[in-house]
C-alpha cells in the first residue's frame, strides 16, 4: 500500500546540481539523495518525491517542502529518523508529517520566501566561502531598499528569468521586499546584508536576477526608473548579473 508523507528539508547546495533529478544523471542531486534513502528505507524501487521549488546548482534550503510516497508504512517520527541515518550530512530532515495523494507542494504553496546573503568588503572572510556571496563594491543601501519597494505588487517578470523550466505567464505577485543588515554574529560569519522577498512564485534564476539588479542600483549604474520600466512584458537590456548561487536560500513555504 502507497504511503504519503510531508517533509521539510534543509540542506547546503553546493555540491549538488540542484534539487531536481537530472534525466541524463550527469550529477549528484537533492532529490537523486533523497529517492536513494527512500529507496534503502522501503526496500523497494518503487519511491516518488515532489519538491515546492526547484533550486538551482549551488543554491541552498532551509525550508523546502517536499512530498513522497513509499510502499512502507512507518511512523512519521521513525521516517524522520531514518532518512537522516541514510542521508549525507549537508542534508537534514527537519520535519515529518503524513500527507495524501492531492497534496501537491508546488500548486498548494501561498508563498515563499528566499534570502539573498551578500557582503560588499574587498576581501571575503575565510569561513563566509560557499555561503555568503562577497560582492566587492561600495553600494548605497538606502538606494537598494528604495528599489525593494518598486518590486512590492504583482509585475511582468519576463526580464527576470532564464529560459528551461515552461510555465503558463510570467506575472508574479511580491508580498514583501527588503535590505536587511546582519551584525556580526558571536560565531564565524561576517556581518552582512540578506536581500529577503516574499511572493506568490518565482521563475527560474529570478531572484539571482533581481538581486543583481539592485546590486546595480546600489552602484549607480542603472536607475529606479530603468527598474520600473523592465517589471512589464516589453524586452529591455538586462539590468544586471546573474548573481552567483552561494548567497540565495529557499528559506520557507506557506500553505
Amino acid at each position: 500500500m502507497i504511503q504519503y508523507y510531508r517533509l521539510t528539508l534543509q540542506y547546503k547546495g553546493t555540491r549538488y546540481l540542484g534539487w531536481q533529478v537530472q534525466p541524463d544523471e550527469a550529477g549528484v542531486t537533492v532529490q537523486g539523495e533523497l529517492n536513494k534513502a527512500l529507496r534503502v528505507i522501503s526496500k523497494s524501487e518503487r519511491v516518488k518525491s515532489m519538491g515546492a521549488g526547484r533550486t538551482d546548482a549551488g543554491v541552498h534550503a532551509l525550508g523546502q517542502v517536499a512530498k513522497v510516497e513509499i510502499e512502507l508504512k512507518i511512523a512519521p517520527e521513525n521516517l524522520l529518523k531514518a532518512l537522516n541515518v541514510n542521508l549525507p550530512n549537508d542534508i537534514r530532515i527537519v520535519s515529518c508529517e503524513l500527507s495524501n495523494e492531492d497534496f501537491f507542494p508546488t500548486v498548494h504553496a501561498k508563498s515563499k520566501e528566499y534570502h539573498y546573503r551578500f557582503t560588499c568588503n574587498r576581501t571575503f572572510t575565510a569561513f563566509q566561502n560557499d555561503l555568503i556571496h562577497n560582492y566587492p563594491f561600495e553600494l548605497d543601501i538606502e538606494k537598494m531598499r528604495e528599489a525593494c519597494k518598486v518590486l512590492i505588487g504583482t509585475h511582468d517578470f519576463s526580464n527576470f528569468y532564464c529560459e528551461g523550466t515552461e510555465v503558463s505567464h510570467n506575472i508574479r505577485e511580491i508580498f514583501e521586499c527588503e535590505i536587511l543588515e546582519i551584525p556580526q554574529g558571536e560565531w564565524m560569519l561576517p556581518p552582512h546584508y540578506v536581500f529577503r522577498i516574499v511572493g506568490n512564485g518565482f521563475l527560474k534564476q529570478m531572484v539571482r536576477l533581481l538581486v543583481g539588479a539592485v546590486w546595480n542600483i546600489g552602484r549607480g549604474k542603472i536607475t529606479l526608473e530603468d527598474l520600473r520600466l523592465a517589471l512589464g512584458p516589453n524586452k529591455v537590456q538586462r539590468l544586471g548579473p546573474v548573481a552567483p548561487p552561494e548567497g540565495l536560500y529557499m528559506v520557507r513555504v506557506i500553505y
